[in-house]
């Protein structure tokens, strides 16, 4: 009797051990969908020449104008402030400022170098990332992983990403691999933050991979332009609904860039404005509406002036200028910022 009252006792605690892992698995996949809908915007202190203090503070007040409460921003490995080296030191700065102005920060991270040329990809995606999450632990609740991860992973820009043979096997572990570091080392500098795997177009077979090999995250992220339609009517090979398969891996769903593509060769003919600002206004109509997206961020606040070879990003919801000295400094805002923040308000984030 004793025996048998012992053996009810284990199966009970691991019973009961099973049932409050799995509570705790569900719990993060709830809060995830009980955070505040994230309104965003692609921010780059760079993208207008030299960091500038001044300049930065006017992108500043131009971001908390539209009324986001979250600000995309990269991790720059290789940032000067006060005249050296220290990445930590300048994104400190970047977060404050972000931070001070009533906005939080959604931070992107890749790999350092190249995901696809480091000799050890868990180690190099484990220790930036944990030394990153530690670094800023209860600052940031959002990292994203890579941007467009299984992008990188594709055997060509011809395959669509919605089956696996579109992917190359070595490039995939890599990119895998480096992923699973990432993951961990937020997970253990910073338990409560967020994880965000990121890709665009149909590579959902890339997820589908990601899962078999159960990589760990918290959110899909995904990016979306004009040239590729309506994400809400875009269907795969197979005649399923991208939203739909999206659906199918039960995690909250981000859209992490979104916007009107430029015209002309490479862009260049500029930013078409009454095509952005109904581009812009469609997608974030559909994106809060639709049940499933939880983030909507557009790609970018200002145009990137400083590319190289006199060519310039056109992605700004406002253009970019030149001061009377020759800095480079926000210019007039486009037709799409005035929809976007007219929608925010219409959809306050909850």
């Amino acid at each position: 009797m004793k025996k048998l009252l012992i053996i009810f006792l284990v199966l009970a605690i691991l019973g009961g051990g099973g049932y409050l892992l799995w509570t705790k698995v569900l719990s993060k996949a709830a809060r995830v969908k009980k955070e505040p809908f994230v309104w965003g915007v692609t921010m780059r202190p760079h993208a207008l020449g030299r960091y500038n203090q001044e300049v930065w503070a006017k992108e500043i007040a131009l971001a908390k104008g539209l009324g986001v409460n979250y600000v995309r921003v990269g991790w720059q490995y290789d940032a000067w402030i006060n005249g050296k080296e220290d990445q930590f030191g300048f994104q400190e700065e970047i977060f404050k400022s972000i931070q001070d102005a009533g906005m939080n920060v959604y931070l992107v991270f890749e790999g350092n170098p190249d995901v696809l040329k480091v000799s050890d990809p868990y180690y190099d995606g484990y220790n930036n990332a944990f030394q990153i999450a530690s670094h800023n632990r209860g600052k940031i609740k959002y990292y994203q992983l890579l941007n467009e991860a299984g992008s990188a992973a594709l055997k060509g820009g011809e395959f669509s990403g919605d089956k696996e043979s579109d992917y190359d096997a070595e490039k995939y572990t890599k990119v895998s691999e480096w992923l699973k570091g990432a993951a961990r080392g937020i997970k253990e500098a910073d338990p409560s933050a967020y994880r965000i795997i990121s890709d665009q177009w149909v590579h959902t077979a890339f997820f589908d991979m990601l899962q078999r090999d159960k990589v760990d995250y918290d959110i899909i992220g995904w990016d979306w332009f004009s040239d590729m339609g309506l994400m809400g009517e875009r269907k795969l090979t197979d005649g399923t609904l991208l939203i739909d398969k999206l659906k199918t891996f039960n995690k909250p769903i981000f859209l992490a860039e979104v916007n009107q593509r430029p015209e002309g060769d490479g862009g260049q003919k500029g930013m078409p404005e009454e095509k952005q600002a109904d581009f812009i206004g469609k997608m974030a109509e559909w994106a809060y509406n639709s049940g499933a997206i939880r983030g909507f961020l557009v790609l970018e606040l200002t145009d990137v002036s400083n590319t190289g070879a006199n060519f310039t990003d056109y992605y700004g919801l406002v253009e970019a200028a030149e001061s009377s000295a020759g800095v480079g400094i926000p210019g007039k805002p486009r037709q799409a910022y005035d929809v976007y923040k007219k929608i925010i308000s219409k959809y306050p984030a909850k």
